[in-house]
């Protein structure tokens, strides 16, 4: 596994594909070899990728209170619940870093790099992808420097 994952966190449906979108993006661009990139269909998925990684940077698309296209830079200690869509049998985003944590993930090697969408049923926009993607190689950037 790698030492810095990238995950996107989504679907194929809406605005809940961007995650994996920016994933798609970041597949366009030369990284390092420590960096590592997955898409997860759940947020559930990502407890074991965590665990397999020192650090970790998740995309995901926000149900928050906008306005919309808001960059969002959360930690593993503040996650909200009720603004991340949740997967099945209501395992959320919070619920998966959770797990990982109390299995042994270092929490403060968590950053979610969320958009707020507002709505669930938000009409998609190309330029969230290129938005998104730079918000992310800028929290690698950071992230990297951590690295010994």
């Amino acid at each position: 596994m790698s030492e810095v994952l990238i995950a996107g966190v989504g679907s194929s449906h809406g605005a809940d594909r961007l995650g994996w979108e920016v994933v798609d993006a970041l597949q366009q661009r030369p990284l390092p070899p420590e960096v590592g990139l997955y898409h997860c269909s759940l947020p559930v998925e990502l407890s074991s990728l965590l665990l397999l990684s020192k650090y970790a940077i998740v995309v995901d698309a926000m149900l928050g209170h906008g306005p919309v296209g808001k960059i969002h830079v959360l930690g593993a200690d503040n996650l909200p619940q009720a603004r991340f869509s949740s997967g099945a049998h209501g395992v959320g985003l919070s619920d998966a870093v959770g797990l990982a944590i109390a299995l042994g993930f270092e929490p403060r090697n968590l950053s979610v790099v969320a958009l707020d969408v507002v709505q669930p049923d938000a009409v998609w926009d190309p330029e969230w992808v290129a938005v998104l993607t730079q918000a992310v190689l800028a929290r690698l950037t950071e992230e990297l420097e951590k690295i010994p």
